[in-house]
């Protein structure tokens, strides 16, 4: 009896085990749409060119002065939101796709700069006046990654598209002058540069996945000239430029299809 009684519940507890489901592993191929967040840290260098014209304004041995005090750097942080939709497709752990995304960030930093770059004439003054600002950024972007599970660790790099907005003016009073001289110069392109990063995306269910991502964006350099003016005469023109290069933390959250 008791020998029957053993097999029954051994048969019992094999029946449960047999009853338990195979767990799926996840899957990362499909697409996906989700937003992010985070924060932006730019940098921007501003780059002054000053050349006399037919009628120099400017002794030769001032200009490196003056160049240096019209090519302040500018650095700040600032917010970045946007959305975001890609593609991946799974092979065993690797994992290949494609990420497009759009984000609002506004950086808008102005600095003043002044000095007497004069070397024979000190009461002489040079102030300028710099500004570089950018409202959006756009990156499509290759993604390569290693899959653990619900974990995928990743490297990407791609084009990155900007709005980059540049602006100086100068007031002066140098020894070959006529007066008070003036400069003003402003430039706005939408640049298409270069983004290279990484990140880790993270399964919370079968469609949610979190994300944490760094990216390095360069859009390159934009560049103006202005002529400077003394008692109504152009006597100088200012070759001016920026670059513009940014480094993004940021976390996201996608639903994937």
């Amino acid at each position: 009896m008791a020998s029957v009684s053993a097999a029954v519940a051994a048969d019992m507890q094999a029946q449960a085990y047999k009853a338990l489901p195979a767990v799926a592993p996840f899957s990362w191929t499909g697409f996906y749409v989700g937003g992010s967040a985070g924060a932006s840290w730019n940098k921007a260098d501003p780059s002054l060119s000053a050349v006399n014209g037919p009628v120099a304004l400017y002794f030769p041995a001032d200009i490196p002065g003056l160049n240096a005090i019209g090519s302040p750097g500018l650095s700040g942080t600032s917010a970045i939101v946007g959305g975001k939709a890609g593609y991946n497709r799974q092979w065993g752990s690797f994992v290949a796709g494609v990420e497009g995304d759009i984000s609002w960030r506004h950086f808008d930093k102005t600095v003043a700069t002044a000095g007497s770059p004069f070397l024979t004439f000190p009461v002489g003054t040079a102030a300028f006046t710099t500004t570089v600002s950018t409202n959006w950024l756009a990156t499509i972007r290759p993604r390569i990654g290693y899959a653990v599970d619900k974990a995928l660790f990743y490297a990407t790099g791609g084009v990155a598209i900007g709005d980059v907005k540049y602006s100086n003016s100068y007031v002066g009073f140098s020894p070959l002058g006529f007066g008070s001289e003036f400069e003003t110069a402003a430039v706005s392109q939408t640049r298409v540069g270069w983004t290279v990063g990484a990140g880790i995306d993270y399964a919370i269910t079968p469609h949610w996945v979190v994300s944490g991502e760094y990216l390095h964006v360069d859009l390159g350099s934009v560049s103006t000239s202005g002529l400077v003016t003394t008692g109504n005469t152009p006597t100088a023109t200012f070759n001016v430029s920026t670059k513009l290069r940014s480094d993004i933390g940021r976390f996201g959250i996608a639903y994937k299809f």
